[in-house]
């Protein structure tokens, strides 16, 4: 076992979650007289605070963000969330980790209580040893947060790795000493992850669960 302490990312690291958000975010926009944008620039929503996204690529204010997201969340707490699958092959990665002593937790800025619903729903709940995640209000966007609170008290940064399919998810690992790997399998732009300083870098599930394991 490469490391003591495992963090993931969820969406785009753990699960493709992509078409329920895509949908959603469509839906909201729709309804608030937004031209859609194409899937291209709908995957953006993909990990970030959506409320950071709405401002960035529509212009809202932060009022007209929060409608946004209650306007979303309208189709994604029903329908949406559930739009969703695990990667090929990260089951059985979180369930050796576990079983071979490792601490796994996932470190997201979903809010935790999707996280946890949508864990149980994949059945991977019982691999999991902490959640941290976001309440259902408007929150940090720093990632370094959620990785602070999913580790353990007293757990040693050195023997710790974060993977995750994003430049936020890297930059926050690499910000508190911990290993940062890269799930380039996810929504990353090409070159993102090596950019943003990832010790590692991996395209598929089976070759991250390789190395983990190792």
């Amino acid at each position: 076992m490469r490391y003591e302490y495992c963090l993931f990312d969820f969406d785009g690291t753990i699960a493709d979650t992509g078409e329920g958000i895509r949908r959603s975010v469509a839906y909201s926009l729709e309804r608030l007289g937004y031209e859609v944008p194409s899937d291209a620039v709908l995957n953006r929503f993909i990990g970030p605070p959506l409320h950071d996204t709405y401002v960035e690529l529509f212009g809202m204010t932060d009022a007209q963000a929060e409608h946004a997201i209650e306007v979303y969340r309208e189709r994604y707490l029903d329908i949406g969330l559930y739009e969703a699958h695990l990667y090929p092959g990260i089951a059985a990665l979180l369930k050796s980790l576990h079983e071979g002593g490792a601490y796994v937790g996932l470190a997201s800025a979903k809010p935790q209580v999707m996280v946890e619903t949508l864990s149980k729903y994949f059945a991977i709940d019982g691999f999991i040893d902490a959640y941290s995640g976001t309440g259902m209000g408007r929150h940090s966007a720093d990632k370094r947060d959620f990785l602070l609170a999913a580790l353990p008290e007293g757990a040693d940064f050195k023997r710790a790795c974060m993977a995750g399919d994003r430049h936020f998810d890297i930059t926050a690992a690499k910000a508190l000493g911990l290993c940062a790997v890269g799930a380039n399998y996810g929504y990353a732009q090409p070159g993102e992850l090596a950019a943003a300083g990832a010790d590692v870098v991996f395209d598929t599930v089976e070759a991250m669960s390789a190395w983990l394991l190792t």
